[in-house]
């Protein structure tokens, strides 16, 4: 029932654009669906909706209720983005939105919409279920832990009834609850919407719960994170990939606010625009926050000079350990840095990352503030419903500054960022330790004589100190505290002084008791024992008081070993047969994925909702891409090489290879061969399908990485991200980006987010990118002629045309789609006329070329049957490296080489031009 479809399609950039009645103004821009409005932008937005309904798939009587969820203007362009909701009865229709962008004169630019269509008469809105009795049935459905002792904690009038319940033992949070219609198959379904902050694991779930029968209709996770089992495989792939640039050794770009803040604040840091430490080591950075995003510096929360904290807390983020994963600040974690903000804690890598915790605390501080201060730059302000505490009076609602979590302990080897949907809701980032178990575990226990003496590979404990390289020795003692079983130490007892106590795994107590228990008995560390076959487990426990000794867990069988050669002196230390371990918080691309999570969600739809659904949805391709785009190194990164994403998780060298994703980004299509249906199932290399979401939405992030090189060589490269979209073809990239983000409404797929970035380069330059921007998208399918269909990974078509005003036909040659007859292995002259001679410098990168076709139906498809690779595109060659040629009034000649081996099939020969305009023609070769 949702219209996830564009319904208002960019394509048609040559037909007449629509007005919305009354008005009759010509439109200023041709990409604008109406010329000038009068009235407000939300009177416009509702006006147009209900004057072309026909256009979004609904009816006259469907838009009935319209009520503003969120309106605000973006500075930069002038333009309102007014989000919409669909009702029905006095109640929301969940899902149900549409997003109307005004120019600064009232034309209506883009809409993006789900709007429902055919909706009921009058329908009885009274539920047989209160709040409570949802949040039970919601509990059930989610496999959470039964509720316990739920109550009302504040209920509001009006139809919505919107409730907070009690957490009831199940979320971290109180659970709000609203009543309003579901979408089904079956038509709309009374429901009560609920949150629940998942106490047991990582999870923000936004449940519907059906009124009347306590079924759950839908469940969506706003926690956004790597999939374990697609993370194991990348964990497990045999070979590192060479970096083609020794890292460590490429100069990285200064790179600063043009206002910072002077509030003598210095931070020891992988500066930016260091990715990780593959990159340069820990230098000082002083005065780093932007004076436009952060305008009293990242420690003020109250608008007057001077700083309300000294530790790494201010008004966008707040950084601290969770090792022991309890949503709660671990004691002593926030660094402080004193009244002068010193935040000097330096990192020894050689080491576990919980030796140098409050440095990875530091890190991950500087880099929430940097991706905040940069966001901010290019439109998440406080309107659009970006995280601060306070937001200086500047729109929005503000007490959601970033809950940054370092050493998380509720998992390892992920991250992930979870964004309530009301402004003012605080968002969470929890950045996990990636231990690198496939080089052997990260401990070790050494016995240093008997007929056991070896060393014994160990896990670690999230709650204690953790084992130098160094270690810590003594006498090795098993532990008998003279009550229950032997060897548990869940008791008191004594030891000699600087032993090591070893302990077996039990149910009687916990792993935090047992190791207290022999901290007061003097020992200088544990080693557990496990109590079952296989592999050691990760040790978690409370980190209030703190534990002073390190531990460790050996398997049962190497415990028995160490037992049965007692007495024995021995050693617990890091297992220096393999590198340390790494740490996400080092991550400055994982820190700004993360965060482009929250960015994405709150920009699209508008404040107020989260709606990036669908099978399409491309949340983690905006993350990727705002990650890649914003620490582009040209020293490093080049359009055609390749670029990974998560190298140094993966203890890689650089960022030059696959990294996490299926394969790098690379606008070289033999290295990354994305197309549009390589979404499908089935779709992707090998017959494989690629990972929903992260594997579809690394295909987005691909198209946008292709997109924004091709930016860069039109209008160059800047290293100074923080400054406007203009200067740089990087800048302009990011700015359309996240303009488009606005701009797109609910449920986009790929179609969608293509049109809405062409949108946005209509209202912030008139159109100025259009051709570019249509050769970026049409090279990886994204052309003119492709289908969205819903946002179902299975029902769009790709096309490979540009836009009918970005392309032109050869001289001579058959216009589109007509076939030329040729002699394969044959010199075609290949002749366009441009107004003046502009030189010969006028190709943009890797044109011309030429690409397989089918002869009848002339579509891109792979003979050979798997939809990924499509064919790429074949760069051209000229007898004798001719090259193009160009006579005195502006007649362009390209002598094109075409191959013998050709002969039966037909391709289609493309050259484009710096603006991104092209000429093309389809051949069809004979022997």
């Amino acid at each position: 029932m949702l219209s996830t479809t564009l319904v208002v399609s960019l394509t048609s950039l040559t037909s007449n654009p629509a007005s919305a009645a009354p008005e009759d103004g010509g439109a200023s821009n041709p990409v604008f669906l109406t010329g000038p409005n009068e009235g407000s932008p939300e009177a416009i937005a509702v006006r147009y909706l209900r004057g072309n309904p026909t256009e979004h798939g609904v009816t006259t009587a469907d838009l009935g209720d319209l009520s503003v969820l969120s309106s605000y203007t973006s500075r930069h362009n002038g333009v309102t983005h007014v989000n919409l909701a669909q009702r029905h009865e006095n109640l929301e229709i969940f899902g149900a939105t549409a997003t109307v962008n005004i120019a600064k004169d009232g034309s209506v630019i883009f809409v993006g919409d789900t709007l429902v269509t055919g909706l009921p008469g009058n329908t009885p809105n009274t539920p047989d279920l209160d709040a409570v009795d949802a949040v039970e049935a919601a509990a059930d459905a989610l496999d959470l832990a039964a509720p316990k002792n739920s109550r009302v904690m504040s209920r509001a009038g009006g139809a919505a009834q919107r409730t907070v319940v009690s957490g009831s033992g199940i979320s971290d949070e109180p659970i709000p609850a609203k009543l309003g219609w579901q979408p089904t198959d079956d038509g709309l379904r009374l429901a009560w919407q609920l949150v629940i902050d998942d106490s047991t694991d990582a999870h923000l779930w936004n449940a519907t719960i059906d009124a009347e029968t306590g079924e759950m209709l839908d469940a969506d996770d706003w926690t956004s994170h790597d999939s374990p089992a697609d993370l194991a495989s990348t964990l497990g792939r045999p070979e590192q990939q060479t970096s083609a640039v020794a890292t460590q050794t490429v100069a990285t770009p200064q790179v600063s606010s043009p206002n910072p803040v002077d509030d003598g604040s210095s931070y020891l840091v992988y500066e930016f625009p260091k990715n990780d430490p593959n990159e340069g080591p820990q230098t000082v950075v002083t005065n780093p926050a932007d004076g436009l995003a952060s305008p009293y510096g990242w420690h003020d929360t109250d608008g007057v000079p001077g700083a309300e904290y000294t530790i790494t807390r201010g008004n966008n983020a707040y950084a601290y350990t969770d090792r022991d994963a309890n949503n709660q600040v671990d004691p002593d974690s926030p660094a402080d840095g004193g009244p002068s903000l010193t935040f000097n804690f330096p990192a020894d890598l050689n080491e576990h990352p919980q030796t140098y915790a409050q440095a990875a605390v530091v890190n991950q501080f500087y880099w929430c503030n940097i991706v905040h201060d940069i966001t901010y730059r290019y439109g998440f302000d406080e309107p659009s419903g970006n995280f601060q505490v306070n937001n200086y009076g500047r729109g929005g609602t503000g007490g959601d500054d970033v809950l940054c979590e370092a050493h998380d302990g509720s998992g390892q080897n992920n991250a992930n960022f979870s964004t309530p949907a009301a402004d003012g809701g605080r968002p969470r980032m929890q950045m996990f330790l990636w231990p690198g178990n496939q080089f052997g575990l990260p401990n070790a226990v050494t016995i240093g004589s008997g007929s056991a003496a070896a060393t014994y590979q160990a896990e670690y404990a999230r709650f204690t100190p953790a084992p130098t390289s160094a270690g810590f020795g003594g006498d090795v003692v098993l532990v008998n505290d003279g009550v229950g079983a032997t060897g548990d130490g869940c008791t008191a007892y004594s030891l000699p002084s600087g032993a090591i106590a070893v302990v077996d795994r039990t149910s009687s107590c916990n792993f935090y008791t047992q190791v207290t228990n022999a901290e007061q008995a003097g020992a200088a560390a544990v080693v557990v024992v496990n109590n079952v076959a296989g592999a050691p487990a990760v040790m978690a426990g409370s980190m209030s008081p703190p534990v002073g000794i390190p531990a460790v867990m050996v398997s049962q069988a190497d415990g028995n070993s160490i037992k049965a050669a007692l007495p024995s002196s021995g050693r617990v230390h890091r297992n220096l047969d393999r590198p340390a371990m790494r740490d996400a918080s080092f991550r400055a691309e994982t820190i700004f994925h993360e965060y482009g999570h929250g960015v994405s969600l709150r920009l699209t739809g508008g404040p107020g909702v989260n709606c990036l659904t669908g099978d399409e949805q491309m949340g983690e391709g905006w993350s990727d891409f705002l990650a890649i785009a914003a620490l582009l190194n040209p020293a490093i990164d080049g359009p055609e090489t390749p670029r990974g994403y998560g190298q140094y998780a993966l203890f890689q060298d650089s960022r030059v290879g696959d990294g996490f994703r299926p394969r790098p980004y690379s606008r070289n299509m033999e290295l990354q061969p994305f197309t549009y249906d390589s979404i499908k199932t089935g779709g992707w290399l090998n017959g494989t399908s690629l990972a929903a979401p992260h594997g579809i939405g690394h295909g987005w992030a691909a198209v946008l990485w292709d997109m924004a090189w091709d930016l860069v060589e039109r209008h160059g490269f800047n290293p100074k991200v923080y400054e406007s979209w203009n200067t740089g073809g990087n800048n302009l990239a990011m700015q359309l980006v996240m303009d488009g983000l606005k701009m797109q409404g609910c449920g986009p797929g790929f179609v969608t987010g293509r049109n809405a970035i062409i949108a946005a380069d209509a209202a912030l330059t008139g159109g100025e990118n259009s051709c570019t921007l249509w050769a970026s998208f049409a090279r990886r399918g994204l052309g003119y002629s492709a289908v969205q269909g819903t946002t179902n990974r299975n029902d769009n078509t790709e096309a490979f045309d540009t836009h009918p005003s970005c392309r032109g036909d050869f001289i001579g040659r058959t216009a589109q789609p007509g076939l030329n007859a040729f002699t394969a292995g044959d010199a075609a002259p290949m002749k366009f006329k441009l107004a003046t001679n502009r030189g010969l410098d006028i190709l943009a990168s890797n044109s011309p070329y030429s690409r397989l076709v089918d002869c009848d139906t002339l579509r891109t498809v792979n003979p050979d049957g798997p939809i990924t690779p499509r064919p790429t595109p074949v760069a051209a060659i000229s007898p004798g490296n001719s090259k193009l040629s160009a006579s005195a009034n502006g007649q362009y000649n390209y002598v094109w080489k075409t191959d013998p081996s050709w002969a039966g099939t037909c391709r289609e020969f493309v050259l484009t031009l710096d603006n991104g305009f092209q000429y093309r023609t389809y051949f069809k070769f004979n022997p």
